[in-house]
C-alpha cells in the first residue's frame, strides 16, 4: 500500500480498536485507510479544558499572523469554544464543523487565517477538506494547524495515547509527511511555531 501522502511504501504496522493502522517507511506517517466514523467526535476530548487553558495563546498568534483586522476561521470548530473567544477579543471568526449542526457549512467569504485545532488527524485520503480551505483563503492567507506528530509521540505508537481511534485519530502525520501533503494541495510551509503548530501559506496559483 502506498502513502497518501507522500506516495512511499506502507507497511501495517499495528491494528488498535479493531482498525489496521499503517506507516509509510519514507515519511513515518501513521493511518488506518478509509479513515474512521467523526460523525460522533464534535469537540473531541476534553473541549472545554484545551480551549479554557489554551486559547489566550492561540488568539495571541492569531492576531500576529492576520492582524488585527484580520479575518478567521476555524475549521471544524466543534462546539464553537475558540470561536467565541477569538470574537471576544475583539477579532473577526468564524466558525465551521461539518458535524455541528449549528455550524455546518463553510461562509462564503474569504479569510486571511484559517485553524485547524486538533482536526488534521481527523482527516484521510483524499483530504479534500483542504482544497475546500484554500478556496477560502484570500491571497497569502495562512493555515495554521494543531496536533501531533510521529516525530514527537513516544513509541511504541499503538500504546501512545495519542493514537487512538476511539476519538476519531486515522491519520498521525510526521513534519515530512504534512509538509509534502500540504505542498501537493497548494501551500507552502512556512517556519513553525513548534513541534505541534505548523504553519502554511497559500500558494499562489
Amino acid at each position: 500500500m502506498n502513502c497518501p501522502c507522500c506516495n512511499g511504501l506502507s507497511t501495517p504496522v499495528f491494528i488498535k480498536g479493531n482498525y489496521q493502522y499503517y506507516q509509510c517507511k519514507t515519511c513515518q506517517t501513521l493511518y488506518v485507510p478509509g479513515g474512521i466514523d467523526q460523525s460522533n467526535m464534535v469537540g473531541g476530548g476534553f473541549e472545554a479544558e484545551r480551549n479554557t487553558s489554551q486559547n489566550s495563546e492561540r488568539i495571541r498568534r492569531f492576531s500576529w499572523l492576520s492582524g488585527i483586522y484580520g479575518s478567521i476561521l476555524d475549521y471544524g470548530c466543534g462546539h464553537g469554544m475558540l470561536v467565541n473567544d477569538v470574537k471576544l477579543a475583539g477579532m473577526d471568526c468564524d466558525g465551521y464543523d461539518k458535524f455541528n449542526p449549528d455550524m455546518p457549512k463553510v461562509p462564503n467569504k474569504k479569510y486571511n487565517l484559517v485553524s485547524m485545532i486538533e482536526v488534521i488527524e481527523h482527516l484521510y485520503f483524499p483530504y479534500s477538506e483542504l482544497n475546500e480551505i484554500r478556496e477560502v483563503l484570500a491571497d497569502n492567507g495562512i493555515v495554521y494547524i494543531e496536533t501531533s506528530f510521529t516525530d514527537i509521540i513516544p513509541k511504541p505508537f499503538d500504546e501512545a495515547y495519542y493514537v487512538e481511534p476511539s476519538v476519531g485519530h486515522c491519520t498521525i502525520f510526521s513534519h515530512m509527511g504534512l509538509d509534502i501533503l500540504m505542498t501537493s494541495k497548494g501551500f507552502t510551509p512556512l517556519e513553525h511555531l513548534n513541534g505541534n503548530v505548523r504553519l502554511y501559506q497559500k500558494s499562489k496559483a
